[in-house]
């Protein structure tokens, strides 16, 4: 076996536990025919009809390439309805097909499913961690940049 003096880190663990979340996610997704970056955007535009592809990129800290491939391959697979603003020429609105949104509560229990093992793992030996606290810890993490001036 090989050592691994850093395994005992926070930086590892969380590399690790991200890693295997979404393998695990990739399972539940795999027999709905979408995979763990393409959920996320079915998920969005149920809740936000209409939002436009540089809405979806100012939602999460997903980059602009990303987005474009990921709302091309949806289209295509016929889950999403991408058209030109009236308003605006340069602007795509998106929606959900009828197929997407058939979609939708299969991929939102998959998430639910996820949610609920990823809830379990909370449990400690001298109690349980909050899942309040522990989403702010990562969120947190998820602020951090070089010139925060955190240390």
């Amino acid at each position: 076996m090989i050592t691994d003096k850093n395994n005992e880190t926070i930086s590892k663990q969380l590399h690790t536990a991200s890693n295997m979340a979404i393998r695990v996610l990739e399972k539940r997704l795999s027999p709905l025919g979408v995979n763990h970056a393409q959920f996320f955007f079915i998920l969005k535009l149920h809740d936000n009809p209409g939002i436009t592809q540089d809405q979806l990129v100012r939602s999460d800290s997903r980059h602009q390439s990303n987005v474009n491939r990921e709302i091309a391959k949806l289209a295509k697979m016929g889950l999403v309805d991408k058209r030109q603003s009236p308003n605006d020429g340069r602007r795509f609105e998106l929606k959900l097909t009828a197929e997407g949104e058939a979609l939708y509560p299969k991929i939102k229990a998959a998430l639910d499913a996820q949610e609920e093992a990823l809830s379990q793992c909370l449990d400690v030996a001298d109690g349980r961690v909050t899942q309040a606290d522990f989403l702010a810890v990562l969120k947190r993490i998820a602020q951090l940049d070089e010139g925060s001036g955190l240390k």
